[in-house]
């Protein structure tokens, strides 16, 4: 029996929404693969005040671990935490058992640093955003 479907745009999708999707995407690439399920990650950065000044986030499937957000605040900048955050993140991948680290970024809000810590870029979008880039980048542990 044919069901209706419609299309919906939504402006502001609910973060349940847009977790459902993503878990739906994750799961059926896994069972795809046949390589097990992901496992999430995250390491923070916080102050003597338990503000969130920094932090990576990442999971880890089939060998590879696959870096989502990476940030450190602005006053915070310069004092070498990116490099911390990424080494940690390096490590939680080499303990479960990854041999590489891959995750997307754009040039404008950290163009040269990832080369800086060992990265290989991979592949790349000029003009997205306009007037910088998008990158992949890769690393063997």
């Amino acid at each position: 029996m044919d069901r209706p479907y419609r299309l919906v745009l939504d402006d502001s999708p609910g973060l349940a929404d847009l977790a459902l999707l993503e878990d739906q995407v994750a799961a059926a690439a896994i069972a795809a693969a046949g390589v097990g399920n992901d496992r999430a990650f995250a390491i923070f950065v916080r102050d003597d005040d338990d503000r969130l000044i920094a932090g990576v986030s990442g999971s880890t499937w089939g060998g590879y671990c696959e870096l989502h957000a990476m940030w450190v605040d602005e006053p915070h900048r310069g004092r070498g935490l990116a490099r911390a955050l990424m080494s940690g993140a390096e490590a939680e991948a080499r303990r479960r058992g990854c041999g590489v680290v891959a995750f997307l970024a754009y040039d404008l809000l950290a163009r040269g640093l990832y080369e800086h810590l060992g990265y290989e870029i991979v592949g790349s979008i000029e003009g997205y955003p306009a007037g910088s880039a998008a990158r992949w980048y890769r690393k063997t542990l």
